[in-house]
């Protein structure tokens, strides 16, 4: 089985992969050898810069080596978050500081991260959660925070609303203007205001 990781930064992220067909895709920067894959990992700041944009492919034959090395030299920020439907196959978002999103945030370390996952998405937008999926998606996202090069890695839970959840009270205190269910119709409508990482998520769910 072909292990992917793909490392979300700015608009862009890297692929990191043993799957040379990838290389049939479209990407800025492809490296190859072992040798260039370390180097650019050791001197990733680009990732956390705040402007460079560029798509990279990197051929490895040990991509969670490669993925543990670089764990090794961020401040990890373990967090959770719902894709959540309600009763009509309408999907969660919110609006945060001018993008679309879905809901999530930081892991509190009492508690583990299919609970943290569901409270956050619960404080986030008033909405009551009946039940979470045990199979999480994990992205990696790669960011400066508070002048540490940081990496979160968060745990996705598809989650089912409660019936009748009609009030959405958006968590002010986090940004949050507005929360909003929408129709499966009509997500492409948001592509354009979503970071590219929630995009890639929610593409999963549109059919």
């Amino acid at each position: 089985m072909v292990r992917d990781f793909k490392i979300y930064y700015n608009d862009s992220f890297v692929q990191v992969t043993s799957d040379r067909t990838q290389m049939n895709k479209k990407f800025a920067t492809i490296f190859r050898e072992e040798r260039e894959i370390e180097k650019f990992f050791s001197h990733s700041e680009a990732f956390f810069d705040g402007k460079t944009n560029r798509n990279i492919l990197a051929i490895t034959t040990n991509a969670e080596k490669v993925m543990r090395n670089f764990r090794g030299q961020v401040k990890m920020v373990i967090a959770g978050g719902g894709i959540v439907f309600n009763e009509k196959d309408e999907l969660l978002m919110i609006h945060r500081r001018g993008k679309w999103d879905l809901a999530k945030g930081k892991i509190e370390e009492v508690e583990n991260i299919i609970d943290g996952a569901k409270r956050e998405v619960e404080e986030e937008t008033g909405v009551m959660i009946e039940s979470v999926t045990d199979n999480p998606l994990i992205t990696y996202h790669a960011y400066r925070l508070k002048g540490k090069n940081s990496l979160k890695a968060t745990s996705w839970y598809e989650m089912k609303a409660k019936p009748n959840q009609l009030k959405l009270t958006p968590q002010i205190e986090e940004d949050i203007d507005e929360v909003r269910w929408v129709k499966k119709s009509d997500l492409q409508n948001y592509q354009h205001e979503c970071y590219l990482l929630v995009w890639d998520l929610i593409r999963k769910y549109q059919q």
